[in-house]
């Protein structure tokens, strides 16, 4: 493989794993609202979730909020 070919076939790469990313974050955006939209179990507790529910619920919200891509922490197109 040339220097060329290699170069072409990383921007190629780069390109994909930008896309990917941007679906992350929009599924990402997704599901915090999923917890913070009015009327989910984190807000008003509609769902009359219980104790351990809720705490459930706390403990994946934390989960999603950990997760970072390279669009948040660098500034892609």
């Amino acid at each position: 493989m040339t220097k060329e070919e290699l170069i072409v076939k990383q921007q190629l790469e780069i390109e994909n794993y930008k896309e990917i990313f941007k679906s992350n974050k929009e599924i990402i955006d997704s599901l915090y609202m999923d917890f913070y939209a009015i009327g989910r179990p984190l807000n008003d507790n509609i769902l009359n979730f219980n104790r351990e529910q809720l705490i459930w619920c706390w403990n994946v919200d934390k989960k999603i909020e950990a997760i970072t891509t390279i669009e948040d922490s660098e500034n892609f197109d």
